[in-house]
């Protein structure tokens, strides 16, 4: 169901099954579909902006704003961020969430 976020639920549940003394746990993918359809968790798609920012507020922010923060800084305390681009795309493109409606988070030993 999740395939780039799947192992990461699995070894966070392999965590808390050995915490709570569960060792016979093994938290295979089919144990994370049923998981997941159990508690109607669904993948969304992570959207980018509603609508475009408009360019008189960018430059509003750029002459006074920043200017202001920036004040109370040395130009050698100033560095360049041309780098965080790659943190940048390092984000998630999709985040876990609930689908409406009623969930059960537990559910009663038969």
């Amino acid at each position: 169901m999740f395939r780039s976020l799947g192992p990461f639920i699995i070894e966070k549940a392999l965590q808390f099954a050995k915490a709570l003394g569960y060792h016979e746990f093994r938290g295979s993918n089919g144990w994370l579909e049923k998981f997941q359809r159990g508690r109607r968790i669904t993948a969304k798609v992570i959207s980018g902006e509603s609508k475009d920012v408009d360019v008189n507020d960018s430059e509003n922010w750029i002459t006074e704003t920043l200017s202001k923060i920036l004040k109370d800084y040395k130009p050698e305390n100033i560095f360049n961020t041309d780098e965080t681009a790659l943190f940048f795309q390092c984000l998630p493109q999709k985040t876990l969430k609930f689908k409406k409606g009623k969930n059960v988070l537990w559910r009663k030993a038969k």
